[in-house]
């Protein structure tokens, strides 16, 4: 988490270092998430974490504390298998934010923090979360600029959308290397009796890790305990 309380506030400088993020990028995320109220200007070069954060810690915590209490036992079933990351994501807002994270126990691992947001253009829990809402819908969310992390961030809306098909076919997603260099994921979404989709769950871990074989293991545990925690829902 760059904003802690050991670091209170930033300057785009700092923040360009630790995340290296050019700092042209990091001014276009800055004005984003400022007009938003994530972050508020402190002083004449630094930010800090705005008022949002306040509804953030909300949405991260109580409001989904019984989709947390029901999902929390399948989380631990797949992270006692497999020894990757397990993440829990809903909707807040034009975000995807992480509601709850087992952590892989490898050195080399994947960190998601509950509470962390990431653009609904990046990653395979956003593109699970977009494909199961109406088509009209989409725009809404993808009216920010698609502006790009990493070299492989897709930033074309219709190649987006057609991914967002492909998941919704699939009824899975994956991303490589969209969010963190050398990372891959894969989600599942997680719906209510109704057949709403309510948020996604997935396994992220280092790529050299991630093969295709071995997110095919993945996909079936992540599957089963979908099955599970819609029935528990019903």
């Amino acid at each position: 988490m760059l904003f802690n309380t050991s670091q209170p506030e930033l300057t785009v400088d700092e923040i360009s270092h630790q995340t290296q993020i050019p700092v042209s990028t990091v001014y276009r995320y800055i004005r984003v998430l400022s007009d938003k109220g994530f972050l508020e200007k402190s002083g004449t070069k630094s930010y800090r974490l705005g008022l949002r954060f306040v509804e953030l810690n909300r949405v991260a915590g109580g409001s989904n504390r019984d989709l947390r209490l029901i999902v929390l036992p399948s989380m631990k079933r797949i992270a006692d298998q497999i020894i990757e990351t397990v993440s829990l994501m809903r909707l807040f807002n034009k975000y995807a934010i992480c509601i709850e994270s087992i952590e892989g126990r490898h050195v080399v691992r994947v960190i998601i923090e509950q509470g962390r947001l990431q653009p609904l253009h990046t990653g395979a829990s956003s593109k699970v979360l977009l494909a199961w809402l109406d088509e009209e819908e989409w725009d809404s969310y993808l009216q920010m600029p698609l502006l790009p992390i990493t070299e492989n961030t897709i930033i074309d809306v219709d190649e987006y959308k057609r991914q967002l098909h492909q998941t919704r076919e699939r009824g899975f997603a994956t991303s490589d290397g969209e969010i963190d260099d050398g990372g891959r994921a894969i989600a599942v979404p997680l719906f209510d009796g109704k057949g709403k989709i309510l948020a996604a769950l997935s396994v992220e871990g280092p790529s050299f890790r991630m093969t295709d074989d071995i997110m095919a293991q993945y996909l079936d545990l992540l599957l089963t305990e979908a099955e599970t925690i819609r029935r528990q829902l019903a």
